[in-house]
């Protein structure tokens, strides 16, 4: 649900393919459960917002940064419908994992947890970088450089890391890895649970109950989001045509797409690119 009062904002960084930042005034919008492909860093300069991810509620308040490594589900709401101010970066692997070997963080047995990282240092570096990347601020592109690197570079060693282990009764990684093969090579089609199960070779109830307790979503909610972030990988093609990239991710006509994509992003498609 959306207000008057409610307004989100997005920005591509030209120089760094893939980023996007988003700066977003909410009073009673709430994300629903769901994922991203990329990394996603999140700060608030106004109010607070709450996550739960991984049966924990995470909250992150002014001065603090967020990290939400990809396929982690999680939702995101304020508190009393009070007003916040919402900034995040919107950051592909490759560029992460660049970061990582910057920072030497390079133990290949762990990997990077949803985290709130309690440090005012990291919150202004990146407060500062998104004023660095403002078009009207001609910043040098040796100083956006030096900050990018530096403030993530930081943050990621500032960052808790896990283990990589595998849960009990939920589908296997290599399992989920076809999936996600699967639905990304057939992303235009109509995918069926019969279809997915059996590529798992489980029956579809086994199916859907080890697919939730591995992502977080039933198969429907996660096919929906993987279709709607490969659309904004091809929104930001300028020659790309709307109700192709609708048909080419799997919606049945543009206004189903706008419909989702707005539920999800706060914007329609049209604004997204723009």
């Amino acid at each position: 649900m959306m207000s008057s009062n409610d307004s989100f904002h997005y920005q591509h960084i030209e120089e760094l393919p893939g980023v996007v930042i988003s700066e977003a005034k909410l009073t009673e919008f709430h994300f629903q459960p769901h994922y991203h492909l990329d990394y996603h860093i999140g700060l608030v300069t106004q109010g607070s917002q709450q996550q739960k991810v991984q049966h924990k509620t995470l909250d992150l308040v002014p001065k603090q940064v967020c990290l939400m490594p990809p396929g982690e589900v999680h939702d995101g709401s304020g508190r009393d419908n009070t007003t916040r101010h919402l900034k995040t970066f919107r950051i592909p692997a490759e560029l992460i994992q660049a970061a990582l070997l910057d920072s030497q963080a390079r133990d290949t047995n762990l990997q990077l947890a949803p985290s709130i990282i309690d440090q005012p240092a990291h919150n202004r570096s990146f407060l500062q970088l998104i004023q660095a990347f403002n078009p009207n601020q001609y910043a040098s592109q040796l100083h956006k450089d030096s900050l990018w690197t530096n403030a993530l570079s930081n943050l990621l060693l500032a960052a808790e890391k896990k283990p990589l282990t595998q849960e009990t009764f939920a589908l296997t990684n290599q399992q989920l890895k076809h999936v996600r093969e699967y639905c990304e090579a057939n992303l235009s089609s109509k995918i069926s649970l019969n279809n997915l199960a059996e590529l798992c070779g489980l029956t579809r109830f086994q199916f859907i109950r080890r697919f939730q307790k591995q992502t977080g979503l039933p198969p429907h909610a996660w096919l929906m989001r993987l279709r709607l972030e490969r659309a904004i990988t091809q929104l930001t093609k300028p020659n790309a045509v709307i109700t192709d990239i609708a048909a080419d991710v799997g919606f049945y006509d543009q206004s189903h797409f706008n419909r989702a994509f707005k539920q999800a992003f706060g914007v329609a498609p049209s604004s997204y690119r723009s």
